[in-house]
């Protein structure tokens, strides 16, 4: 058996672990990050990234302002009831696809010298005569100074939050969608769609729906759409037009801070700490966040030594800010989803009848920038 020893591993290279990888190594810092999957793929995402990160990506090298992609200032709400309103979105954002906003983080990684191996699966992570031993019952295991657990709401090492409702997600690229500065946002039993531009004129059409609801229409995607998605007729409309890709789906996922953060031994990033609603639009932005955060915190501490400031750093970050912008995430999708009689229709026609209720609301959605 081989240990091979590294400065930092960052373990999961999603938008979180490769923006962490990125910083580390520009700062002079070895770093290994190692990836379950490949590049570039498909996920699960809403693909709108909200302006608070836009300096952020520039800073690490992302060419926003050449890319010509859709900037999104309006937002568009409609319900299975018939109501729809729309209101200006402050700051606003702009659409960019998961499979290339990846592509472009890995490359920029590997630019700064970040080693990345992929197709690599983390079993275990333990603090060790004052070290971080990954996999050490495999043939290919590492040690490190550093240990970060970026590696998505998914993941046998750190378990997930267990409540009563589980959620499905699923998500196409279409031909066609609304205006290129807007993005909607469809109600229907139980969940809601979001649809808005991203590059190469496509966009992305992407719901959430309770898996308890989707059980209902016998696991069949295609039912589920036009037994409950296509009551809401505006969405019906975006449902029949030319796919450009086969749907992507994931499952069995809940929200809020991850239960047992306080248990692990090493810093958590991304959604590994906490998934936020994508009602919100901003899962992304806060990646981002948590990875500019983390440096900083690393900066002060890693190197003098100081792990427990570090990763007592890291829990004030999840337990304070990540926490408050999560809670508010699901209070709005609570009041979205809420199986109330008569409540539904009349807070949705309120919101759509005053564009200002309706603004308020999105922007209460939006940090400051990153």
């Amino acid at each position: 058996m081989t240990i091979t020893h590294k400065e930092i591993i960052i373990i999961g290279g999603g938008l979180a672990g490769l923006s962490l990888s990125i910083l580390c190594a520009r700062s002079g810092f070895a770093v290994l990050v190692l990836e379950k999957a490949d590049y570039p793929r498909q996920k699960v995402c809403g693909e709108y990234i909200s302006q608070e990160s836009l300096p952020f990506l520039e800073d690490l090298g992302i060419p926003i302002q050449e890319m010509s992609l859709p900037f999104i200032n309006e937002f568009k709400l409609t319900s299975r009831h018939g109501i729809s309103g729309s209101c200006s979105l402050t700051p606003g954002g702009i659409g960019l696809s998961r499979f290339t906003l990846d592509k472009l983080l890995f490359d920029l990684a590997v630019k700064a010298g970040v080693e990345i191996k992929t197709n690599y699966k983390v079993n275990d992570i333990t603090f060790v005569n004052n070290q971080y031993v990954i996999n050490q019952s495999l043939a290919d295991g590492f040690s490190c100074n550093l240990a970060v657990g970026s590696y998505g709401r998914v993941s046998g090492l750190s378990g997930a939050n267990k409540n009563s409702q589980n959620y499905i997600g699923v998500k196409y690229h279409v031909s066609e969608g609304p205006a290129d500065n807007v993005i909607e946002i469809h109600h229907f039993r139980g969940g809601y769609c979001g649809i808005s531009k991203v590059e190469n004129d496509a966009y992305c059409l992407c719901y959430l729906a309770k898996a308890s609801d989707f059980k209902k229409s016998g696991g069949d995607i295609a039912n589920f759409e036009k037994r409950v998605l296509s009551e809401n007729g505006y969405l019906q409309k975006h449902l029949s037009v030319k796919r450009l890709e086969t749907k992507e789906t994931t499952s069995n996922f809940t929200f809020g801070i991850n239960a047992r953060t306080n248990e692990i031994d090493y810093p958590l990033l991304g959604d590994a700490s906490g998934f936020i609603p994508p009602l919100t639009g901003n899962g992304m932005s806060l990646a981002f966040r948590s990875a500019k955060t983390f440096h900083e915190h690393l900066l002060q501490n890693f190197r003098k030594g100081k792990r427990e400031q570090l990763l007592q750093a890291n829990q004030t970050y999840i337990q304070g800010y990540l926490k408050k912008r999560i809670d508010k995430g699901i209070l709005l999708q609570n009041i979205l989803l809420a199986n109330i009689p008569l409540f539904q229709p009349v807070l949705l026609g309120a919101v759509c009848m005053f564009p200002g209720l309706l603004k308020t609301m999105s922007k209460q959605a939006v940090g400051e920038e990153i």
